[in-house]
């Protein structure tokens, strides 16, 4: 092993080493170059105890801190003007065409040299290209590409704005933070219509310019071909990486499915228990990728549902529910609906127990009716065996309070004329003639 080499050569060499040759050319590294040695032990370490991601990452930050500066610098036909900013993938610059031949604002991304023992540089080229062929307006566009000193770059269109993590979230009401989650899920239902999945969503990666409109930016360019080298490093934020991807296994749609619902969580961290956004959170993030969202649009419409205050998806057997959300809709149609209807309701039960009240009243006439033409059939007969007419009367009386049909109220007022005292006529005197 060249103990000349620099960090990162020396650690690549490493790893093609069993356990005691590494240990063996880390004793020597150590007596012959001790300031190399120092740079290369945390790697080998982090390796041995299986700790792949933090090697992968350490080994980009610090390349990022080594990489060559552009600045000034003509590249292709595009001339490099400062720099933007720097991650773990690369270095952005803000550029412009070389011959002027167009004014066009451009960002220019180096992808880290670095990458190349780990990621071929074709492969990465055949990434970008991909990025070039989806044209959506939230989408940062990808214009050319390109392999320069051994580095791949990209060249994109430069967002005038500041990413969604920088963004200040206070100035954002609830529906103005859903529309950029709306936006968002446009952007990747178009590139998973092509093919693509991000793979690493995060707010860093969300750009929002002056308009509030959503920008999506750097695309996980390692998936693919991590997927067709077998190697293990994946670049990813754990924080909003689905639980497949931090296993490593194959990315899908579902993977930035499970990076919306996070963040979402991230933008409504106070969301109450089974309210329609917490549903959308809760279904977007089940550990079991076929229990999510099966498409990005079907998250687009429960979130424009919510904006409507329509049902979501998930809600809609629950008993009533519906009904809420279509008052909550039309507040004021659906108060006069049920103000009608409610009116409606209690004309009709008026109308039908004023006809219950007729029927009842009509069977009392009828009864009534009966025992007055009773009186009069039995008065006649009585009249013959000479009874009086108050023991006709008292007759009477008690055939009527004998009566069921006839209610109480009626019985008191018929009593009340029957209970007058009723004079009998007295027999008339014989004339002198008669005698």
């Amino acid at each position: 092993m060249k103990l000349d080499s620099s960090k990162t050569d020396v650690y690549y060499l490493l790893l093609d080493l069993d356990d005691q040759q590494k240990r063996e050319a880390l004793e020597k590294l150590q007596k012959q170059h001790p300031s190399l040695y120092k740079q290369v032990a945390p790697l080998v370490a982090a390796e041995m105890s299986d700790q792949l991601d933090q090697i992968f990452q350490f080994t980009l930050e610090h390349s990022a801190s080594q990489q060559v500066d552009y600045t000034n610098r003509q590249i292709d036909k595009y001339r490099i003007l400062h720099e933007i900013g720097r991650g773990g993938m690369g270095v952005v610059y803000a550029a412009c065409r070389a011959d002027e031949a167009f004014e066009q604002k451009l960002a220019i991304k180096f992808l880290q040299s670095d990458l190349a023992p780990i990621l071929s540089q074709q492969a990465l080229f055949q990434e970008a290209q991909l990025l070039a062929k989806l044209n959506h307006p939230n989408i940062a566009k990808v214009f050319d590409g390109g392999i320069h000193n051994e580095s791949v770059y990209i060249v994109m269109e430069q967002i005038e704005g500041q990413s969604l993590a920088d963004y200040d979230k206070t100035q954002l009401n609830k529906n103005e933070r859903l529309q950029l989650v709306v936006q968002l899920c446009n952007a990747l239902e178009h590139s998973h219509q092509q093919g693509v999945v991000h793979g690493d969503l995060k707010p860093d990666n969300i750009l929002i310019d002056s308009n509030q409109q959503v920008k999506l930016i750097d695309f996980n360019l390692t998936q693919k071909t991590n997927q067709d080298s077998n190697s293990q490093l994946i670049a990813f934020n754990k924080e909003y990486a689905s639980p497949e991807q931090q296993s490593q296994a194959t990315l899908t749609p579902l993977s930035d499915i499970y990076s919306v619902g996070k963040l979402l969580n991230w933008l409504f961290p106070n969301e109450r228990t089974l309210s329609d956004l917490w549903a959308i959170q809760h279904h977007a993030t089940d550990l079991a990728p076929t229990k999510r969202y099966s498409s990005i649009d079907k998250v687009r419409l429960d979130i424009e549902a919510v904006l409507s205050k329509r049902p979501v998806s998930q809600k809609k057997s629950i008993p009533f529910y519906p009904s809420l959300r279509l008052f909550q809709r039309n507040p004021i149609t659906s108060s006069l609906c049920l103000l009608l209807a409610l009116s409606g309701a209690f004309f009709t039960h008026f109308l039908v127990a004023k006809n219950q009240q007729l029927q009842k009243e009509k069977q009392i006439a009828e009864n009534m009716i009966f025992e007055v033409s009773s009186m009069m059939f039995h008065s006649k007969s009585l009249a013959a065996q000479e009874m009086p007419l108050h023991a006709v009367v008292d007759l009477t009386r008690r055939r009527i309070l004998a009566n069921p049909e006839i209610p109480k109220h009626i019985k008191h007022k018929l009593l009340l004329v029957m209970m007058t005292p009723i004079e009998e006529k007295a027999a008339p005197t014989p004339t002198q003639n008669e005698s």
